[in-house]
């Protein structure tokens, strides 16, 4: 099966349909992943990448960048890199004042058991 890298641009012309056409593409190729015709491969910078986007560019609230980062993250049909990873940073982030980094960092930690050494205070704090 083919492999594709995945760039954030698929996933925001997908959720924001600002460009018709490629959102049709961009939904003809996740369809293809999901129907096990191509492997669609999804790096962690493209998660963090479509979290800056959505809440600097175009003002998306918290809740609505949470939701849509938890339709990528939460399908089966993606290979994101460190999914069970994300899924719980996703979970922090929802319940704490902290950027998707910070919590991306803190759910590693837990996952991989392994300390966070930060001068952050509120990063140290949920240590």
């Amino acid at each position: 099966m083919k492999s594709l890298l995945a760039d954030a641009n698929i996933f925001l012309r997908f959720f924001l349909n600002d460009v018709p056409a490629q959102q049709k593409k961009a939904a003809q190729l996740l369809q293809k992943a999901k129907d096990k015709k191509l492997n669609l491969v999804v790096p962690q910078i493209i998660i963090f990448e479509i979290e800056f986007i959505l809440s600097k560019y175009y003002l998306f609230p918290k809740n609505e960048i949470i939701d849509r980062l938890q339709s990528i993250v939460g399908v089966a049909y993606l290979d994101i890199q460190d999914k069970e990873i994300f899924q719980r940073a996703l979970n922090i982030y929802k319940e704490k004042n902290l950027s998707l980094v910070d919590c991306f960092l803190v759910a590693k930690s837990e996952i991989e058991e392994v300390d966070i050494f930060t001068f952050d205070q509120k990063l140290s704090a949920l240590k």
